[in-house]
């Protein structure tokens, strides 16, 4: 009898352990499951994000480049400078580097800053916290538009 209740025991303890043990992995598990893809969209949104980002600061940096050659020919190559004329050219080139700049803003989403500003937006903690926001946004379906539109929206910005 007493060998019996030993067994019984020992046969508890086990299955107290290995529910222990199994939840514990489990959670253990999807803690880093959920962290390593986390990490891997930010690799991934960085890799992808961060060269678009700075080639559009370099081609800012050609906008206001082209636009201050302009204006130094221009104003150097008159023999003469007369305020109205040269007040209308400075006009028109200015004018066409403010186009180019909202071009930029409104369909390539640049967002002010230049290439000397050494902290970029798709820096790893950056994507990391994309990711995390894109994971915990769109979760477990509840309204399939509302999913939809989250999925879109994350993929535009």
């Amino acid at each position: 009898m007493a060998e019996t209740d030993n067994m019984s025991k020992l046969a508890k303890c086990r299955r107290c352990v290995r529910v222990f043990f199994t939840h514990l992995f489990s959670h253990v598990g999807l803690c880093a499951a959920v962290t390593g893809y986390a990490i891997l969209g930010a690799l991934t949104f960085e890799s992808l994000e961060q060269p678009f980002e700075i080639g559009q600061r370099i081609s800012i940096q050609g906008f206001q480049q082209r636009c201050r050659d302009e204006l130094w020919n221009m104003t150097n190559s008159l023999p003469v400078i007369y305020e109205e004329n040269w007040t209308y050219l400075v006009e028109m080139k200015l004018r066409q580097f403010e186009l180019d700049l909202i071009h930029a803003i409104k369909n390539e989403g640049y967002d002010g800053t230049t290439y000397a500003e050494p902290e970029l937006q798709w820096s790893f903690p950056g994507a990391l916290l994309y990711s995390i926001t894109v994971i915990t946004t769109i979760g477990k379906p509840r309204h399939i538009i509302h999913d939809a539109f989250l999925i879109l929206f994350c993929m535009h910005n």
